[in-house]
């Protein structure tokens, strides 16, 4: 299973976040939008070439106060100038995934995944992360830019009727805690298509979603024994 972790975002050293570096495949690293910054960046970049793990950039709205996870109505001009910074930090690297809010934001809000689709292409970015059929990920496409589709292990989807999210971190049920049930979750996305959704507060359904690389986040606590477990 290819496996991609959000990382780097714990300072430069954090053990978990090291020992993780030798059970994924790709390292998204922060750039210090919503963490990181240029001594993590390159401590987890010479970890990611002793590993064989491939790099992409992690970029986000400029918002660590809240880790990047609240939508910002910024100017695009403002947007694209943090976004260059970020990029400052990674500029040989051609793999792209967005953080939080931004990474939400793009799926949906077309206007928006247009212009970062743009700013992708005048960067010279080869491959962006993001979910299949996502607003971002059919703007990509259009445009030549290879789309990785990606689903996540540890976090909980909602399903509305037409559309698959990622259950809102204000509901308890938001993140999965128990290894065994990220295991299935990952497992049966990979091979079978699917995923058991909510579409109400207690009940789920099972909904098609087609990945090629699951997400762990590098923070929950189930990280390294997920990552583990899922290369078994």
């Amino acid at each position: 299973m290819l496996i991609n972790c959000d990382i780097g975002e714990r300072g430069a050293e954090h053990p978990v976040d090291v020992e993780l570096m030798k059970w994924i495949q790709i390292a998204n690293l922060a750039c210090g939008g919503h963490a990181g910054d240029a001594e993590s960046v390159a401590n987890f970049r010479r970890l990611a070439a002793v590993n064989s793990v491939q790099v992409t950039a992690h970029l986000s709205y400029p918002d660590r106060e809240n880790f990047g996870r609240v939508s910002l109505a910024l100017e695009w001009s403002e947007l694209a100038a943090s976004l260059d910074d970020q990029y400052a930090l990674l500029p040989d690297v051609k793999w792209v995934k967005f953080h939080g809010a931004l990474y939400n934001d793009a799926c949906v809000n077309n206007a928006l995944a247009e212009k970062l689709t743009q700013w992708l292409k005048q960067n010279e970015i080869e491959c962006v992360l993001t979910p299949s059929q996502s607003a971002l990920a059919l703007n990509c496409e259009e445009q030549g830019i290879r789309v990785l589709s990606e689903a996540f292990a540890e976090r909980a989807y909602a399903y509305d009727g037409e559309r698959l999210s990622l259950v809102k971190r204000n509901k308890d049920y938001a993140s999965i805690h128990i290894c065994d049930e990220a295991v299935t979750q990952s497992s049966t996305i990979i091979n079978e298509g699917k995923v058991l959704a909510y579409f109400s507060d207690q009940e789920r359904q099972w909904v098609e979603l087609e990945a090629e690389t699951i997400c762990i986040h590098s923070d929950s606590e189930l990280a390294l024994e997920l990552a583990q477990r899922l290369q078994d």
